[in-house]
């Protein structure tokens, strides 16, 4: 059953994340739609953000998907191309909010989830590829963010929120982790004292 859809004006993306949950089945719907494109388009992906944390932490309500494409902007207008095909619709209005972002992230919008593609930013963001894990969702598998990484992610962000998720995954799966792989990331990226502090909780 779907619980509720973000309500926007007819015809016109809302430049908004979703503020609800959707049924499961919508939103598996929407997640097979996106891999099938970056498949097509030959684009190796990670699922991170909330959902990524419903995975590998604590359950998070959410209505939105983001990826992380291994793609140059020459790329991601390749996969642009795919998944409008397939009847995602690009969010002009938070495309026209966050110009600074273009050729680096897009946003769909497609059965009221919203769907973020990002291009990677740094060394990090890079490396996530080399490490990323395959999950099972529903009767498919996808690749996931592994458990250091998307860590890592959360605390370079930095916001409450964040720092939630990211103590979520320490919590449930701190005997599973790479310390050293934390830890040297953590340094390179300048996030070390937030590590520690995570890891001593």
């Amino acid at each position: 059953m779907r619980v509720c859809l973000l309500p926007k004006a007819a015809g016109k993306p809302s430049g908004e994340r979703s503020e609800c949950a959707i049924s499961d089945a919508d939103l598996d719907i929407v997640l097979r739609q996106a891999v099938q494109g970056l498949r097509q388009a030959r684009v190796r992906y990670a699922i991170i953000g909330a959902w990524a944390l419903s995975l590998w932490g604590k359950p998070r309500a959410t209505a939105d998907l983001d990826f992380l494409d291994f793609v140059n902007e020459p790329g991601l207008e390749r996969v642009i191309r795919f998944l409008t095909e397939s009847g995602m619709t690009i969010d002009e209005l938070w495309q026209q909010w966050n110009p600074m972002l273009r050729g680096s992230q897009v946003r769909f919008q497609y059965r009221g989830v919203a769907v973020d593609l990002m291009c990677p930013r740094d060394l990090h963001d890079r490396e996530i590829f080399r490490r990323r894990r395959r999950r099972r969702v529903g009767s498919e598998f996808y690749w996931v963010v592994s458990l250091e990484d998307f860590i890592l992610q959360r605390i370079k962000l930095g916001r409450p929120r964040d720092f939630e998720d990211a103590l979520s995954v320490v919590e449930r799966f701190r005997e599973k982790l790479d310390l050293n792989y934390l830890e040297h990331w953590a340094d390179q990226l300048r996030v070390g004292a937030e590590l520690r502090y995570i890891m001593s909780l």
